[in-house]
């Protein structure tokens, strides 16, 4: 790749950075507006569980590691491209 091209990829890359920063302030924000706090989270090799607690009552959800994973590459890919 030529320097120009990496230094591009390095701007676009902090651009891409601070886009997602904002997206997740945004996101926690979310949750403190509607009184949800995060209890616990573990981070298992197959999955991810977290325990929060909304309207009083404490609740559990378990998200799979692959399918994060898979969503995530999709969304690397179209945003940032595939590394050549």
């Amino acid at each position: 790749m030529r320097v120009t091209a990496v230094i591009r990829k390095i701007l676009e890359l902090e651009i891409f950075e601070q886009q997602i920063s904002q997206q997740m302030r945004g996101l926690k924000q979310q949750l403190r507006q509607k009184d949800i706090s995060i209890l616990e989270r573990h981070n298992r090799p197959l999955d991810i569980w977290i325990q929060y607690r909304w309207n009083g009552r404490v609740h559990e959800v378990v998200f799979m590691r692959s399918m994060l994973d898979a969503e995530m590459q999709g969304l690397l890919r179209r945003w940032v491209g595939e590394e050549r």
